[in-house]
């Protein structure tokens, strides 16, 4: 699933391909891609995007017209721009139509993507619980602290939790905690200060790189002009044999999913 990083850098590519064109509608082609939530009477479209921006692994295209788009890639989906040829291509689900003939494509092999089109007062009640932006300033040792010093939750666990912290995925949380040298499997109640604060450092310092590098592309992610991220050649223990100290990486199962570590660096 798209993390923070590609989230953020797919919503930058938006922002820049659509600058002042007119979007001119919204067409579905897959049942329950989007979500509308409209009265009858509403008319969204045509618009200008008034502004983008993200919360967690959401963005949030607000128009001109006082609607909103939110989209959530999921697990495959990705938005591409192209020329719109008035026909959808192959696993298209969806399509934000925009003048000039143009249209972003949105593109989900497992079609667990959604856009939600509802009034711009409600994109507030319509997301879930989400925790703090790990790139923003409130976000430290401090929050941590107090959000996971009395929990006894894997560090690992808790910080993929979108309510604690929002835009984390697997890839990022093996990569941070290996960079604080705290293991994934080690209680939150078990740390200490010290720890958040390497843990609130590392989350900044890794998304920093991820974001530099226009994210990670290992599967299925993908630029808004079809391109992968780079950030993929630079992660040190997710999917990896060895760390780049030179010891063995394990991949265990945690909570249902692949946790990579190194034991020596991360005892």
């Amino acid at each position: 699933m798209p993390e923070l990083p590609e989230v953020q850098t797919v919503l930058g590519g938006v922002i820049q391909k659509l600058g002042t064109k007119q979007i001119t509608g919204l067409e579905c082609y897959y049942p329950g891609t989007v979500i509308d939530r409209l009265s009858p009477q509403d008319q969204p479209f045509p618009a200008k995007l008034r502004q983008g921006y993200r919360r967690g692994k959401y963005m949030i295209l607000e128009l001109t017209s006082g609607f909103a788009l939110i989209i959530h890639l999921r697990m495959t989906g990705k938005l591409v721009w192209d020329k719109d040829d008035g026909e959808p291509k192959a696993h298209e689900r969806a399509a934000i139509l925009v003048s000039g003939g143009n249209r972003l494509r949105f593109i989900d092999i497992r079609t667990f993507g959604k856009i939600t089109l509802l009034p711009g007062t409600q994109v507030h009640e319509a997301l879930p619980n989400l925790g703090a932006e790990p790139l923003q300033q409130g976000f430290g040792a401090a929050y941590l602290s107090a959000r996971l010093a009395k929990s006894k939750r894997p560090i690992k666990t808790a910080l993929l939790d979108q309510s604690i912290v929002a835009g984390l995925g697997n890839i990022y949380v093996c990569e941070i905690l290996y960079e604080a040298g705290v293991n994934p499997f080690k209680f939150c109640n078990q740390l200490n200060e010290e720890d958040f604060a390497k843990i609130a450092a590392a989350t900044k310092l890794i998304l920093a790189q991820a974001l530099m590098h226009n994210g990670t592309s290992i599967s299925d992610f993908r630029r808004v002009d079809d391109k992968a991220g780079s950030f993929q050649n630079f992660l040190k223990v997710y999917q990896k044999e060895h760390c780049p100290q030179g010891h063995e990486v394990q991949k265990l199962k945690q909570a249902g999913r692949s946790t990579y570590l190194c034991p020596v660096c991360q005892k």
